[in-house]
């Protein structure tokens, strides 16, 4: 007799199931390092120099056991366990591990389990790490075999053609071959058929009283016990003289719950999903004496690398995978690491598949562009009239020396390459487009090149999400801003000083119930115009050379860029959006509801002195952009209303009641001018009268303030 030897187990992993594995870390199981279980698929082996495998594909992540129902293919169950880092890969007690999963095993023969679900005893464990940002994984496979008290000794080797003759063979391959058919319907199968089960690895073979080879699960064991039964098992071993790894644990199951000291083993190799009695080895097997109290006292199945070591393995898709995949991958990780560490109600596909309309590709906007990109968004475009100057590139981000070259690129266009160059999977167009300006003179040659643009620039924010009015100019941002609050948009405004900035939300589109005298805190918040009481004019008239260029600090457009694009996503996340209304210092937030806290109105700061303060401002019943008189106008009249305001902004004046506002407010100051004269007269006169003759009461009525609410 010698000693029975085994032919360990490989891991074949197809390229879809780290693919699967990588997209469950980043949607599903996140920073959990949780077991999840797993179907790997084994086969008996089908030639020489085939490897015994248990195959892992995208499906093992959720198919069943009977979906392995082929010829020859049974289910392997599983455990996988993925760590976070590559430290809390590498550091785990592998040998405890080890005996964990053997203990398992163990159990399930102790309790019978093994032998009404024979699958158990071929329990893999898979230890991973993924590095998602390199597409970079490390694993280390285990097939946990249980020590026995004794090593299993085999007194007889040979071939099934060998061992019983042609005859004999050809009945034992058929009645495996029937037993081993995928299994059929329960419509299907007869009423006295076997419980048949195909993807089971292991099952019994005896002759029955009248001489014919029937195949048995073995939970049937008992009641054959002392005929002439063999165990038989699919075998993945391709060694011409030994058995593959599964043999090991039901070995040991056979010699603690049936109790035998020698044992028939057919070790079933296949040819063409038939059993070929050529290969096929029948193995007469000694078993040791288990008492009573034994435990194991080991276990074993680690798996060797390729360099014969047992050590993890290293899998690189990197260089296998499209590039453009892998920087989406990269960028979606980043994203989802703030909702896996930080804010778990975080709704990042909801900032993901945003359109953004930027007006404005200079300095703000390339400050924001890049912000954007930070957040995964995806689909972002530029509205830009100029070209790229030789002073951009060292302020505005997204260019280069080579854009200023010939005249310099269009600005928008330069902007959406580059962008596409720095994340290619980025949708992004630039529009050169000129936007109208309330006061700013138009010949008559270009009036229907304004009103195309008029036209294109409501079709670009009627296709948007949300509206960023970047531009250098005041009264640039008037047309846009009533475009954006007839088509009920969220506008996120950004203006700088020289060492000062603005960013706010426009409030929602007006509604009927905006002219009513409801409180503050119901009132929609304002808009980037909702603090005039002048409408927009041509600021640019009068500038001298260094005042038609825009002069501020270099880090502040920075600063007020990613403020605007946090300020949008804060809003975004609020349950009620573009209607959330303005945070409240000191006010207990929900970071459940919440995940990127209160939302403020507006954010002023100062890079003189370091400061930055929250305002919110109502809307002004009263704006020349956003109130309901001046959308009302432009949904009934379009062109027509926007061309007269355009050409005559007075008449926006005379629209909204400023005019009547102006007119009161001067009347009023006139009268507490003459008040104040008439009661300082009266005074001087009671002084001579030598009597103290008191004032009258000038009852002076407040200006309503409801714009100026700070």
């Amino acid at each position: 007799m010698t000693v029975l030897q085994f032919q360990p187990m490989k891991s074949a992993v197809d390229v879809a199931f780290w693919s699967e594995l990588g997209d469950l870390k980043l949607n599903t199981w996140r920073l959990s390092e949780e077991k999840v279980n797993l179907q790997g698929t084994c086969s008996s082996t089908h030639g020489t120099g085939m490897p015994a495998f248990v195959q892992l594909e995208r499906s093992s992540f959720t198919k069943s056991a009977a979906a392995t129902a082929q010829v020859g293919r049974y289910s392997v169950p599983g455990q996988l366990q993925n760590f976070n880092t590559e430290k809390g890969f590498k550091d785990l007690d592998k040998t405890a591990a080890l005996k964990q999963a053997g203990q398992r095993i163990w159990l399930n023969i102790l309790s019978g389990a093994a032998e009404e679900h024979p699958s158990c005893l071929c329990l893999f464990v898979l230890l991973s790490y993924a590095d998602l940002k390199k597409f970079v994984y490390w694993s280390w496979f285990a097939f946990p075999a249980l020590k026995p008290p004794e090593p299993f000794k085999v007194a007889r080797t040979a071939t099934l053609m060998q061992e019983v003759g042609d005859t004999t063979a050809a009945e034992v391959a058929s009645a495996c071959d029937s037993w081993r058919q995928p299994a059929m319907s329960q419509e299907e199968q007869p009423a006295a058929s076997s419980s048949a089960a195909p993807h089971l690895p292991f099952w019994l073979l005896a002759k029955d009283t009248s001489g014919t080879w029937q195949c048995l699960p073995l939970t049937a064991w008992a009641t054959e016990e002392g005929c002439d039964v063999w165990l038989c098992m699919a075998d993945p071993s391709n060694n011409p003289d030994h058995p593959g790894w599964p043999l090991r644990n039901i070995l040991l199951m056979a010699a603690k719950r049936w109790q035998v000291t020698t044992l028939s083993v057919l070790c079933v190799r296949d040819q063409r999903g038939k059993l070929d009695s050529a290969r096929s080895l029948c193995l007469s097997v000694v078993l040791p004496s288990i008492p009573s109290d034994w435990e194991p006292s080991g276990v074993v199945g680690w798996e060797a690398n390729s360099s014969g070591k047992l050590a993890p393995c290293q899998v690189d898709l990197g260089p296998s995978m499209d590039p453009h995949r892998l920087a989406e991958s990269a960028v979606t990780l980043n994203v989802s690491l703030m909702r896996w560490r930080a804010a778990p109600s975080l709704g990042i596909d909801r900032l993901q598949d945003l359109k953004i309309l930027l007006l404005g590709a200079g300095t703000l906007g390339c400050a924001v562009a890049r912000v954007l990109l930070g957040w995964g968004v995806k689909h972002i475009d530029f509205v830009d009239n100029s070209q790229v100057a030789f002073s951009n590139p060292v302020r505005q981000s997204l260019y280069e020396f080579e854009d200023c070259l010939h005249g310099g690129r269009p600005k928008a266009e330069a902007a959406a390459d580059k962008l596409r160059q720095i994340y290619p999977g980025v949708v992004s167009q630039g529009i050169s487009l000129t936007i109208p300006m309330p006061g700013h003179p138009v010949v008559p040659s270009q009036v229907d090149r304004v009103q195309a643009d008029t036209q294109r620039l409501a079709e670009l924010i009627e296709q948007h999400d949300v509206v960023y009015e970047l531009m250098d100019t005041r009264e640039s941002r008037w047309l846009p801003t009533v475009l954006a609050a007839a088509a009920g948009k969220l506008v996120i405004n950004a203006a700088l000083g020289f060492d000062s900035f603005l960013v706010m939300r426009h409030g929602g589109p007006p509604s009927d119930a905006t002219g009513s005298r409801e409180s503050p805190a119901k009132r929609r918040l304002g808009c980037y115009f909702c603090n005039d009481v002048v409408a927009p004019l041509d600021s640019t008239v009068d500038r001298t050379l260094e005042q038609q260029c825009t002069v501020a600090r270099p880090g502040l457009a920075s600063i007020a860029g990613a403020i605007a694009v946090e300020l949008m996503a804060a809003t975004l996340q609020h349950p009620l959006g573009i209607d959330a209304p303005a945070a409240v210092a000191g006010e207990h937030v929900n970071h459940e509801e919440l995940p990127l806290g209160p939302v403020p109105h507006m954010v002023r700061g100062q890079l003189s002195g370091f400061s930055q303060m929250c305002l919110s401002g109502q809307a002004f019943r009263q704006c020349t952009a956003c109130s309901q008189t001046v959308v009302d106008q432009y949904k009934q009249h379009g062109w027509s209303f926007l061309w007269q305001a355009l050409q005559d902004p007075k008449m926006l004046e005379d629209l909204t009641g400023l005019t009547q506002l102006h007119a009161e407010t001067h009347a009023r100051g006139m009268h507490h001018q003459g008040t104040k004269a008439d009661i300082e007269k009266d005074t001087e006169d009671s002084k001579h009268a030598g009597n103290d003759a008191g004032s009258d009461d000038a009852s002076i009525p407040d200006i309503d303030d409801d714009w100026t609410t700070l």
